[in-house]
């Protein structure tokens, strides 16, 4: 039985990303540790990079292009010299949603008859950085190198390869999206995360909701979209009496949803509601603010107004901010009430910390 390794290839510059995509962070892991928690069990498995000395920390074996500059083309050439195994699972570090059971499904298309196994997605995208090739692909690969031509669909016309369609397994294509750039990355965390939110609170008439009203604005005109989330300490009527859908409802009806061609809403009846449920409805969002909810933990902006309150309703550890119009001591961000352009900025500087805004 012909052996299998893996290599991760992490030799590129970033410059699109703006920092060394290896390391972004996901679901409080790596882009590199969350691939090579994937290829455990491989026969081996070696990380490519451009520099050894920037990853002198790794456990994995590294191993330095040969042909610096010349992109992942080196790099696996250089893995595929240095390897000890038949065949080698190539996967870049920047498709962080690559799965352990995606490699075995390829793996299962191995055949002596090929020089190559590559993952292909539902539209027909060939992806030359997600898949497996035999060790003498090298040889291909270096002469390629010296012409000059670095581009590896090039080097896959000339070897024989067999696809490992995506169309014809469970997997979407989504699992080998290439993560780019800091949009993509934005775009990525969101979807598994969702968006950050953050409370604004204080007491009863404080000025919530003027204060929400003043930085939407300012939010949207930088691109930024924003839901709302209002909390209800008390039970509320959802529908207008005698409407058809407050009808229906009273009728027995456990949810009820209205909807046209630009918006919709539905009422249901659902016992310890939670704003993280709540929030899975807003996909598109680049940030939730949730309106109320001085006892959650979510980071929060607190509004003390004088007329009603001089005093902090939240528990200070959790604000990211105070805007008030009274003397009230605060050791972190503190804004006048209506300083919206202010507010708006600390919430921006969040986004970026973040999700790489």
């Amino acid at each position: 039985m012909r052996s299998v390794g893996a290599v991760i290839l992490a030799g590129g510059k970033s410059l699109r990303m703006g920092s060394d995509k290896a390391r972004l962070q996901l679901e409080g892991s790596s882009f590199l540790e969350r691939v090579a928690g994937e290829l455990r069990g491989f026969d081996e498995v070696l990380l490519s990079v451009d520099r050894s000395d920037r990853y002198t920390n790794s456990d994995l074996q590294v191993v330095e292009d040969q042909f610096p500059g010349c992109g992942p083309i080196s790099g696996l050439y250089s893995a595929l010299k240095a390897c000890r195994s038949d065949w080698l699972l190539a996967v870049s570090c920047d498709i962080p949603m690559f799965t352990r059971d995606l490699a075995e499904y390829m793996v299962s298309y191995l055949s002596g008859e090929y020089d190559a196994v590559v993952a292909v997605t539902r539209d027909g995208t060939i992806h030359p950085l997600c898949a497996i090739y035999s060790r003498p692909v090298a040889d291909i690969l270096e002469e390629q190198i010296r012409l000059g031509d670095y581009r590896m669909t090039h080097a896959l016309e000339k070897i024989k390869m067999k696809e490992a369609p995506l169309r014809h397994s469970a997997y979407p294509d989504e699992i080998l999206q290439n993560i780019n750039t800091p949009e993509q990355f934005r775009m990525l965390h969101r979807r598994i995360h969702g968006a950050p939110i953050i409370a604004v609170s204080g007491v009863k008439n404080s000025g919530k909701t003027t204060l929400l009203t003043g930085i939407l604005l300012l939010l949207k005109k930088q691109g930024i979209h924003v839901a709302v989330m209002k909390h209800d300490g008390h039970d509320f009527i959802p529908d207008v009496p005698e409407t058809d859908s407050y009808r229906v409802r009273q009728a027995g009806a456990y949810g009820v949803a209205i909807y046209s061609d630009v918006r919709y809403m539905i009422t249901a009846e659902k016992a310890n509601t939670n704003p993280i449920e709540l929030a899975r409805q807003f996909s598109e969002a680049d940030l939730i603010l949730l309106e109320g909810g001085k006892n959650t933990a979510y980071p929060k902006l607190e509004v003390v107004r004088a007329a009603v309150s001089k005093t902090f309703a939240c528990a200070q550890d959790s604000l990211i901010g105070l805007c008030t119009d009274t003397e009230l001591h605060f050791p972190g961000h503190t804004f006048s009430i209506d300083d919206y352009d202010g507010i708006t900025d600390l919430l921006l500087e969040y986004l970026r910390k973040e999700l790489l805004l």
